[in-house]
């Protein structure tokens, strides 16, 4: 353990140099460029970009997407926001959660608003770490409730967005038999799952289609499906690097990922970097023991496409996504494409991402009302405060305080 975290300090620390700020842009940042071009093997990427293109449409992975018909379904977008990381007080930690949705060409059941946005407060003096699972439980719970009403009757949605994954990342160790002693992090991350097996199965049932949009995305799933080494770039610089606007690269099933994961480790074991093989490890463990929990998990597909909208650096958008008509993805595409600004995203993620964010303000007023509330039930201020008092009141600012 101790030599794995000897490890990383070394591949992060090492021989530094502190530099006065003026000179950290032409001295650090120089340092970081040559360490850029190393790790991406960026000469190798510029000589292989026609390859991989051809390639990929020799693979029939690359695609046109094919052009927008004025498709307009009723579209159900959500996120969700949380303190990260969460408020520390005297007594523990104050976690709260954001969640925000907007409907788009619906007819709602009075049930429904057309936007909303509501929140979640968790007091804890255990691990901060719940925050996470936390907000994907409450946004899953409330895809559950649409789709459940939509099998009875009550709302007519065609398609689901979530500013996020919709293939649950897991942390490490995760496993898909649960026990007793499991942490309280890993049951929450099986509950994650079983979620999204219930969300699957009612989408199935309700021909209703799911979309993640993966913004954050880290992940080499392009040469992996390609069975090529050499390039440690991940798919959504790649995908920016070689998409033409309007095409997209179909990368196939969870269940085809994690087939390339085993060619491709077992193709080049002699040859890729301990570590490398370590991560590539742990990422089939983690996808196998999702699918193994989740029957339907393994049909969730991914792809990487580039809208015809101009978007800030030209960038490619990653998602996930699930439809019980396989004969609809490039339609699907189609529609999401044109609905993609210039963040990069389906405009309605952009909506729902500035309407859950955690504001300074809402954290002072929570903050003062939890003390408030706890004076008046224990009869006693200092205790209270002894309580709900800030940790680090040099911070004070972050929260509302002037």
């Amino acid at each position: 353990m101790f030599e794995e975290i000897d490890r990383v300090l070394d591949e992060f620390v090492g021989e530094e140099i502190a530099y006065p700020l003026p000179k950290i842009v032409t001295s650090n940042i120089s340092r970081e460029v040559e360490k850029i071009i190393k790790s991406f093997n960026i000469n190798e990427l510029l000589k292989k970009r026609d390859y991989i293109r051809r390639r990929l449409i020799e693979s029939k992975l690359l695609k046109k997407i094919p052009k927008y018909t004025g498709y307009t379904p009723c579209l159900l977008a959500l996120d969700t926001g949380f303190t990260s990381p969460p408020l520390e007080l005297t007594g523990g930690r104050l976690i709260v959660i954001i969640r925000s949705h907007i409907f788009q060409n619906c007819r709602l059941h009075s049930s429904y608003n057309k936007s909303d946005t509501v929140g979640f407060i968790k007091f804890t003096d255990k691990t901060e770490f719940i925050a996470t699972p936390l907000s994907k439980i409450y946004e899953r719970e409330f895809i559950r409730k649409v789709l459940k009403d939509k099998l009875n009757g009550k709302i007519d949605v065609d398609i689901i967005v979530l500013d996020g994954e919709l293939f649950p990342r897991t942390p490490p160790g995760y496993r898909a038999r649960s026990t007793r002693g499991d942490s309280v992090i890993m049951r929450m991350y099986d509950k994650i799952v079983h979620l999204t097996d219930e969300i699957l199965e009612l989408a199935d049932k309700t021909d209703t289609a799911l979309i993640g949009i993966v913004k954050r995305s880290y992940g080499r799933d392009i040469m992996i499906r390609l069975l090529e080494s050499g390039l440690t770039i991940n798919d959504k610089a790649l995908a920016t690097f070689i998409l033409e606007p309007m095409e997209w690269i179909s990368l196939g099933t969870y269940g085809d990922i994690s087939r390339s994961l085993k060619e491709y480790m077992d193709k080049y074991r002699d040859v890729i970097p301990k570590r490398q093989l370590r991560s590539l490890r742990e990422r089939q463990y983690w996808i196998e023991a999702v699918i193994e929990k989740s029957v339907q998990a393994i049909n969730i597909r991914i792809g990487v496409y580039k809208a015809n909208n101009p978007t800030f650096f030209s960038i490619a958008t990653k998602i996930e996504f699930w439809s019980s008509n396989y004969l609809f993805d490039e339609h699907l595409i189609s529609y999401i494409s044109s609905i993609t600004g210039i963040n990069g995203v389906p405009h309605p993620i952009d909506l729902v991402d500035a309407m859950s964010m955690v504001k300074p303000d809402l954290l002072h007023i929570i903050q003062q009302q939890l003390f408030s509330e706890l004076v008046k039930s224990i009869k006693d201020r200092e205790l209270a405060l002894s309580i709900a008092g800030i940790t680090n009141p040099e911070k004070m600012y972050k929260i509302g305080f002037k």
